[in-house]
């Protein structure tokens, strides 16, 4: 019999288990560690007490991982990850975890759930339809790794290495855009990854495209540092121009995913 428990119930190795044996032969490596798996719960607000685990048998067979944030005012949760064991699956077992999941969310009161789906991966997609889950836009995740001979439109405004945030103003100081990103240091202090969460102009810009260059200029620097660089998820209908932008300097998609939305 599956019995499904609140992941603050559950012992580390339990989750770890879960999740790795949850995601074993998936469309990439997720294979995580005991440290690895606590820092990404924190870096990413995932909630010990929303997140489940199915078991059988006292034995970990199946994972939810769950947040929730503040968005203006409206409780957003979000999927940070469902797996279910190879043997397990097509078994029912993903259904139970997301019907515990919806019913959690419900008691929390989220207003809106999502999460995002490769979008090879059908049989979840189909299973989160029928649960209600609307799918809002399609995302991918884009790479650009190493150094490139030379940036396709550098500017001259220089990165400021320890910052998260940027607000591009003009002469007068009217906002024309912004972009949230982190990099990431080594034990030495060299500069080994940047990830970009968000990059937009203000809407209704003529000159949008080059707000774009000069922020990703900004963030990413004159594209000569041996680094990773990195945009996950992110939404191609709302974000054309900046997708358009990412591949002309030479960025790649290497996972297609898609966003669905659940209204509680």
């Amino acid at each position: 019999m599956i019995k499904i428990k609140r992941l603050i119930d559950c012992t580390l190795t339990e989750a770890v288990k879960a999740w790795n044996e949850g995601f074993e032969g998936y469309y990439f490596d997720a294979t995580t560690t005991p440290d690895n798996f606590i820092k990404r719960m924190v870096n990413e607000d995932l909630s010990p007490l929303l997140s489940i685990v199915a078991f059988e048998d006292n034995q970990p067979i199946g994972i939810v991982m769950n947040g929730v944030r503040d968005i203006k005012g409206i409780k957003v949760a979000w999927n940070g990850g469902t797996g279910v064991a190879k043997e397990y699956r097509s078994k029912g077992v993903g259904k139970k975890l997301m019907n515990s999941t919806l019913s959690i969310l419900k008691e929390e009161g989220i207003d809106l759930a999502t999460l995002e789906a490769i979008s090879d991966n059908t049989k979840a997609i189909s299973l989160y339809k029928n649960m209600g889950y609307l799918v809002d836009d399609d995302v991918e995740y884009l790479n650009l790794n190493g150094k490139l001979p030379q940036n396709p439109r550098q500017t001259q405004w220089q990165s400021a290495k320890n910052s998260e945030g940027i607000i591009l103003k003009d002469e007068n100081g009217n906002e024309l855009g912004y972009a949230y990103y982190q990099k990431i240091f080594n034990s030495k202090g060299s500069h080994i990854s940047t990830t970009l969460f968000q990059c937009e102009p203000k809407p209704d810009r003529t000159d949008s495209e080059e707000i774009i260059y000069f922020i990703l200029g900004q963030v990413f620097g004159d594209f000569k540092d041996d680094i990773k660089r990195s945009i996950p998820n992110l939404p191609i209908n709302k974000n054309n121009l900046l997708l358009t932008t990412l591949k002309q300097i030479g960025f790649q998609t290497i996972a297609k995913q898609v966003y669905m939305i659940k209204e509680m």
